[in-house]
């Protein structure tokens, strides 16, 4: 009888072998399905763009016919004086149909006087009496109403928009055409490395092949593949050429494709992999076993026995188990460390079989989407922002919004993480971020830091964690109340000055610790002053040869720029970062932010008691106020119709006790926002669908056609209910000046 020891490290050789290759197995299993499932993948989107693409260009073709004989005959009714058969005779066509802007039949083969709008078919083509429509167009393959032929239509608008003509081909031309286009239609269309795509006629002979010396032959000797016995729609594999293939067939009009994708090709990612993962597993096994065999030599059968029963249901294909034995610190130790290496052995398959190349194309969609591209053209301030993500997806992100009517919120961010991952974690940080900023009456950017770090805390199973930097800027004041969660510090520019770094010290990132309470700080910046955020892949660029980009070069860059304009910053500090990399690859996401102050607007207000003389105190109250502005009068004429709108539908319809008129005067962009406030019951008109203006004015319902008229006719229009109040507010920009004649 062996002693227990000994026994022990048997069962534990026995054991950490079988995980091994239940771990290489698996892992093997989950590689070698994922490569077949990208082959069919490949191979099925392929067939779905050979089939496309060769029919496409026969479209292609006839739209061409079309708009040539359209552009020489220049205009409708041109066709009535043609030889119509001598015409089709030259161009191949069946049919040739002149259509007026009636949609009337004015010449052509046949139908003449008919209108084209009485069948599905040639209805279609009425689109392009429509200005805004397409100038020219094909139709799908469809049985002519008369008599059930097969015939291919396109058309073409005429060059002065009098009509359109249409010209259709027979199915026997078509196909002639398709013919045509079959010879080496795939012999430069490559599949991965080696695949190759094979077109067989109805005949079973090859029409076009990666080697056209081939073409002529019947598939059968090309490639030993029966053509009768070939399933269609789904994978298969068949030696070609002595090589096993992954193989998809599939019909394309009355020819066969068959696409063929070499099994090394498909495989040859699997079987770089699996070596390399087969040592790291066979190290971690072997360093397990010898800790565990000399843990074990001190140790009570009990516990042995419950390690060993724990290790064999792992060992089983259970990854999902545990080992508990806690009868001492060593066998504490011992189960964390077995438990830790299932995690890391499961955590590996399931990792590789989930990455594939589909992963970073949805993360880049996903991070593009939630940054906010619209950039603002307000009045008081200035912005622009920009990303260019590294060669995976990233988490850097960006956002500004309003928070209240005169102050504006914006931020920097960088997740730590990478992928999918990554950017769905930006988009959860994102949105936390400005749902705090919203719900925030003082609009403080430490509380809404603190609350978005205690939601993220609360759910962040993959521990990730965010720094970001905030800020809110008043536009009355110039002051920008910020916090900062572990991010890069800003930088102020003022005229005349240095670039100044905001170095105040800051918290911790968002995500690590539950329970932070960020501190807020305040800056203030003059009219012009401007803050530049951005994120740490602008300062830690490398070049070539490793030197960072780094603070001192930033800070020169902006100085040398001799300007404070958001966007002429972004350009300059992107051209500057990619004139030092020179070529070098980017290991981080570049994002950068620049925010300017233009200066606090002139406001001025005044309150009228809702009687018949609202309207037209508030309107001299407007006119006067813009008369002192300089305002142009097309543009006064247009905000006074828009304030008689607003204040006629407050004075009949909100049951009020009066109203408030504010006008703020902007310098850049030169302009005038007027707000109408009253307390009467609240009320979106916004929200009221346009009216129908093709109805006639007895058939429309009332109501919409003021809001309208302000979406036409202002730049800016919204409402809210605040206070206890309705307040609506539209902003019309003024006209530039015009230039000064030349003496």
């Amino acid at each position: 009888m062996l002693p227990l020891s000994a026994q022990l490290r048997i069962r534990l050789v026995v054991l950490v072998a079988v995980s091994f290759c239940l771990a290489t197995a698996t892992l093997w299993k989950g590689e070698t399905m994922r490569a077949e499932k990208d082959a069919r993948s490949l191979l099925e989107l392929n067939y779905r763009d050979v089939s496309r693409g060769f029919t496409d260009r026969a479209d292609y073709q006839l739209v061409s016919v079309a708009r040539e004989i359209a552009n020489g005959l220049g205009s409708s009714g041109r066709l009535a004086s043609t030889d119509v058969a001598a015409l089709c005779a030259e161009q191949e066509i069946a049919e040739i149909y002149d259509v007026d802007t009636r949609g009337i039949v004015v010449g052509g083969s046949r139908l003449v006087g008919s209108y084209m709008g009485a069948g599905p078919q040639s209805g279609e083509f009425l689109k392009l009496l429509d200005p805004d429509g397409p100038e020219s167009m094909s139709q799908p393959d469809r049985p002519r109403t008369s008599d059930g032929k097969v015939f291919k239509y396109a058309a073409a608008r005429y060059p002065d928009g009098s009509g359109y003509l249409e010209v259709g081909w027979t199915e026997e031309r078509f196909l002639r055409f398709l013919r045509q286009r079959a010879y080496g239609y795939t012999r430069s269309w490559h599949i991965d490395e080696r695949g190759f795509i094979v077109f067989v006629d109805r005949d079973g002979v090859v029409t076009s092949h990666a080697d056209m010396s081939l073409a002529g032959k019947t598939l059968l000797e090309a490639t030993g593949l029966d053509p009768a016995a070939i399933p269609t729609g789904t994978l298969f594999r068949a030696t070609i050429a002595g090589e096993p293939m992954f193989c998809y067939a599939g019909p394309v009009r009355d020819y066969l494709a068959v696409l063929a994708d070499p099994v090394s090709d498909v495989f040859a990612s699997r079987d770089r992999f699996m070596p390399r993962m087969g040592a790291v597993q066979l190290a971690v096994f072997a360093l397990l076993f010898l800790f565990v065999s000399a843990m074990l030599r001190s140790r009570v059968a009990g516990s042995v026995r419950r390690i060993g029963d724990a290790l064999r249901r792992i060992a089983g294909g259970d990854l999902g188990g545990r080992v508990e034995e806690r009868s001492c610190l060593e066998f504490s130790e011992l189960s964390d460390n077995i438990n830790a290496t299932v995690v890391a052995l499961r955590d590996a398959a399931e990792e590789r079989v989930r990455r594939i190349e589909a992963e970073l194309e949805l993360g880049r969609t996903i991070q593009r989407a939630a940054l906010p591209a619209d950039f603002p053209s307000e009045e008081g301030w200035s912005l622009a922002a920009s990303m260019e993500s590294a060669r995976e997806v990233g988490g850097d992100f960006y956002d500004f919004f309003p928070v209240g009517e005169t102050h504006r919120a914006f931020l920097v961010a960088d997740v730590s993480g990478k992928g999918v991952t990554g950017a769905l974690y930006m988009m959860n940080a994102k949105t936390l971020l400005k749902d705090a900023l919203l719900a925030d009456p003082e609009r403080d950017p430490a509380a809404a830091l603190t609350r978005a770090n205690d939601e993220l805390c609360a759910n962040n199973p993959a521990e990730m964690f965010v720094t970001a930097w905030v800020g809110v800027l008043d536009l009355e004041t110039g002051r920008v109340a910020f916090a900062n969660a572990g991010h890069n510090p800003p930088l102020r520019l003022r005229e005349g000055a240095a670039p100044e770094w905001i170095r105040e010290k800051s918290g911790c990132p968002l995500g690590c610790f539950e329970g932070v309470a960020y501190k807020r700080r305040e800056l203030a910046l003059g009219p012009g002053d401007a803050l530049f955020l951005y994120t740490d892949g602008v300062t830690e660029a490398m070049d070539l040869a490793g030197a960072l980009f780094g603070e001192d070069r930033l800070a020169s860059t902006l100085a040398a720029t001799g300007s404070r304009v958001p966007r002429a910053l972004d350009v300059a500090v992107h051209a500057a970062v990619s004139a030092f990399a020179a070529g070098a690859p980017r290991a981080d996401d570049l994002t950068v932010l620049a925010v300017q102050w233009l200066g606090a607007p002139e406001r001025r207000m005044r309150t009228f008691p809702n009687d018949e003389n609202a309207l037209a105190g508030s309107a001299a109250f407007l006119e006067q106020t813009l008369d002192e502005a300089g305002c142009p009068p097309k543009d006064k004429a247009r905000l006074l119709v828009a304030l008689d709108e607003v204040v006629s539908n407050v004075v009949r319809c909100s049951g009020a006790s009066g109203l408030a008129i504010s006008v703020r005067l902007s310098r850049d962009p030169r302009g005038a926002t007027v707000s109408v406030s009253d307390d009467g019951k609240p009320f979106d008109p916004l929200h009221i669908p346009p009216p129908d203006l093709t109805l006639g004015a007895d058939e429309r319902p009332i109501g919409g056609l003021g809001i309208l008229l302000l979406r036409k006719t202002m730049d800016g229009l919204s409402y809210r209910h605040a206070h206890g109040c309705n307040i609506l507010t539209f902003r019309k920009n003024f006209a530039p000046p015009a230039p000064a004649p030349e003496p």
